[in-house]
Parts: structure tokens; C-alpha cells; sequence
């Protein structure tokens, strides 16, 4: 049984494993990531998704239903501005944001931890 699997509320040790378990990912996949079109750039978004996904499953950690969120866009010079709220109980639930750049491209993770 990992530590992480009786962990029922996102405090600071299962936000540190989400926000590693995260940044490894992104590492690997931005980091040398070239933007070309929107359309690789979609597969690329839902793929991060999904491994984050079953990355955070094999945490093996019951109490938590997860939501990811990922987009990839451009570097350009405009702005962006995003948001997220969420109905939760700030007791037990919780959120991560990550952010990795390429070269030629950002991009911008949540992570939202809502226990059951």
C-alpha cells in the first residue's frame, strides 16, 4: 500500500506526487515539442491527458476522482487569459497547475482532485 493510497484529503504530499507525476510528463512530451497545426497540436492535448490519467490511477489512491486539463498553443505575441472554478470543499479537494514551454509552443495543465 503506497502512502498515497490512504491519503483521503489533497494536502501537501499527494499535491507534490500529482504536481511531479505532471511535470515529468510535460518534460517529456513539450520540452522538444514543435507546434506545426491545430490538429496535432488537439492529439497532443488529449494524449498528455490521458497518461496523466493513468499515471495518477496507478497512485492507487481511492478517495479521488481526477480532472485534467490540458492546452497547447502557440508562442505568439497576444495575450492569454484563462480560468477555472470549481464547486468543491476546500477541506479535502484541490488543484495543480503546470506549465512547460518549447520553443515554439506553451503549455498550460490543471489538475482538479475532488475527493468521493
Amino acid at each position: 500500500m503506497s502512502n498515497f493510497e490512504k491519503e483521503e484529503i489533497f494536502n501537501n504530499l499527494l499535491k507534490v506526487e500529482v504536481t511531479k507525476v505532471a511535470q515529468g510528463i510535460l518534460d517529456q512530451e513539450i520540452k522538444t515539442y514543435n507546434f506545426n497545426n491545430i490538429d496535432e497540436s488537439q492529439k497532443k492535448s488529449n494524449s498528455i491527458c490521458d497518461t496523466i490519467l493513468t499515471k495518477l490511477k496507478d497512485l492507487n489512491n481511492k478517495h479521488f476522482k481526477f480532472i485534467v486539463s490540458c492546452l497547447i498553443l502557440q508562442k505568439a505575441e497576444c495575450g492569454l487569459s484563462v480560468a477555472a472554478s470549481c464547486y468543491w470543499d476546500n477541506n479535502t479537494d484541490g488543484s495543480v497547475a503546470v506549465r512547460q514551454e518549447s520553443d515554439n509552443a506553451i503549455c498550460i495543465l490543471n489538475i482538479f482532485a475532488c475527493g468521493v
